[in-house]
């Protein structure tokens, strides 16, 4: 068996590199006769299409494609970057509703502050936050906290895109 394996190896380097590839196996077994067509396959995974093309048309085509395909990623993180800042922005501002429905008599001046040392940990720095606070009515009021922030997305060798984000939240008032 080990000396037929090593006569069919010492056959390879007299084979044409051709011969070992999948659409050339008809080929190879009328040039050998005899032989089976299951080793004829294992050289053709190292020769794609993509490497035996010479005219440099894939590489052409790559190159016009491949700008397009890098600010396509490049908006995709800036988008999932807005989100994750949207996000965190109603987080900090439902987190600062809860610190006014524990001391009823914080002020915008204090909201804002709260929320502004939270932000500044994940980089966010231009948030405005504002209070409205219903008359009271049934025993308890209604203060509604708004949070606007925009979003510059910006772009090398691009414009800048600002895009604006405005979230409410709206907690009771027991009390005082």
């Amino acid at each position: 068996m080990f000396a037929r394996a090593s006569h069919r190896f010492a056959e390879m380097a007299k084979r044409p590199r051709s011969l070992f590839c999948r659409d050339s196996q008809a080929k190879a077994l009328r040039a050998f006769p005899g032989t089976t067509s299951s080793h004829f396959s294992w050289n053709c995974a190292r020769q794609g299409a993509f490497g035996r093309d010479r005219s440099g048309g894939a590489g052409l085509e790559f190159a016009l494609i491949a700008p397009f395909l890098i600010i396509l990623l490049f908006g995709i993180f800036a988008l999932g970057w807005s989100m994750h800042s949207v996000s965190s922005v109603r987080y900090t501002l439902e987190t600062s509703s809860r610190s006014l429905q524990l001391q009823n008599t914080l002020t915008q001046a204090d909201i804002q502050s709260i929320a502004r040392q939270k932000l500044q940990a994940l980089g966010l720095k231009d948030v405005n936050v504002t209070i409205a606070i219903d008359p009271a009515s049934g025993g308890f009021r209604m203060a509604h906290l708004t949070a606007t922030y925009a979003f510059v997305v910006d772009f090398p060798y691009l414009d800048t895109f600002p895009i604006n984000y405005a979230t409410t939240v709206t907690v009771p008032l027991v009390g005082g």
